[in-house]
């Protein structure tokens, strides 16, 4: 009777132990349900949210790959940048000629011939051979091709003499680029808010709208404009040149003590000798006006003298007459004082 009852017992306890296994088993499946769901859910709201990363990246011209493809997509934007620098480009010279009409005909033809044109050009003076002490002076604003710049200033270079030459480079690449891509970006927003105009129904949206549109226009067209001024001072660079007319070259390459007191002796008796002959022209050139203010002065000199000389015998006429008179009376006196006596 004993045995039976332990055995009893025995397997009431086995069958509570797997009554007990089977819920814990369950409550496990029930978590680990629960949390495949929340994952599964987490995983879908991931999803959703790279899908619209990558629309939004296709919508801006963005690139939607990996990390690692965004990198090489940025080395290869660096890459493409440093060929493709926006660089302006700008020149300033000074030279001097002897043959003035020659070199700014060359200059002229040298501009046209390489495709570019004159932006300004302004010529004071009088020529050399036309006055004794003037010359002539021009003042050139020239675009050239950036690409013939280098071509021009070489022929500068080798019909004249190059007293002063700066070059300067602008790098507008960053801005260029930085301009493009917001030009862009309102285009996209331009097409957005076309598409969304199309399908309005209130009169506030579409003003709304409108309004906006109108001004995105505004950005566009301003953009544009200072996008085409960047191409055009980038394709075409720009050359300040001066240009002086001289009677002799000024040296400027390097020079020994003999040759600066060669070519200063030179010089020297250069000016004197110019001296002299700007002093024979002035000469002969203002010798008329010195032969009329001459013979002006000459006449004016005998009026004057004229005058004088009629003044001093009306001067000593009346000191004949006051003589004269004073005798008559000294005479009449004594003629009294005698007959008295």
């Amino acid at each position: 009777m004993k045995r039976k009852t332990s055995i009893l017992i025995g397997s009431l306890l086995l069958i509570a132990c797997c009554l007990l296994t089977a819920c814990g088993s369950g409550s496990n499946t029930g978590k680990l349900a629960i949390e495949a769901e929340e994952a599964g859910g987490y995983q879908n709201d991931y999803a959703t949210d790279d899908v619209y990363d990558m629309e939004m990246a296709e919508a801006y011209g963005e690139d939607s790959g990996s990390g690692e493809g965004n990198i090489l997509d940025e080395d290869r934007t660096e890459q493409s940048v440093a060929s493709d620098r926006k660089l302006i480009k700008t020149v300033d010279m000074t030279v001097e000629t002897e043959e003035f009409d020659v070199l700014t005909q060359k200059l002229a033809d040298k501009v046209e011939a390489l495709g570019g044109y004159m932006e300004k050009a302004y010529v004071s003076g009088t020529s050399i051979n036309a006055s004794y002490e003037s010359t002539r002076s021009a003042s050139y604003t020239a675009r050239i091709p950036a690409d013939k710049l280098k071509d021009f200033i070489t022929e500068v270079s080798s019909i004249s003499n190059v007293l002063d030459k700066n070059e300067s480079v602008e790098d507008i690449t960053l801005n260029y680029v930085d301009l493009e891509s917001k030009k862009n970006t309102l285009k996209i927003e331009q097409e957005r808010i076309t598409a969304l105009l199309e399908q309005a129904d209130s009169i506030e949206t579409i003003v709304t709208l409108e309004s906006r549109l109108t001004e995105i226009r505004y950005q566009l067209e301003s953009m544009e404009s200072q996008l085409r001024t960047y191409d055009n001072l980038v394709d075409y660079a720009t050359i300040y040149l001066n240009v002086e007319e001289v009677e002799r070259i000024t040296p400027v390459a390097p020079q020994s003590a003999f040759e600066k007191m060669k070519d200063g002796f030179a010089n020297s008796v250069y000016r004197i000798g110019r001296g002299i002959k700007n002093f024979v022209i002035g000469f002969v050139i203002v010798f008329p006006y010195l032969f009329i203010w001459g013979i002006l002065i000459l006449i004016f000199i005998c009026i004057v003298k004229g005058i004088i000389k009629s003044r001093q015998k009306k001067a000593e006429k009346r000191e004949e007459a006051l003589k004269a008179s004073y005798a008559q009376e000294n005479s009449r006196q004594d003629r009294k004082d005698f007959d008295k006596k």
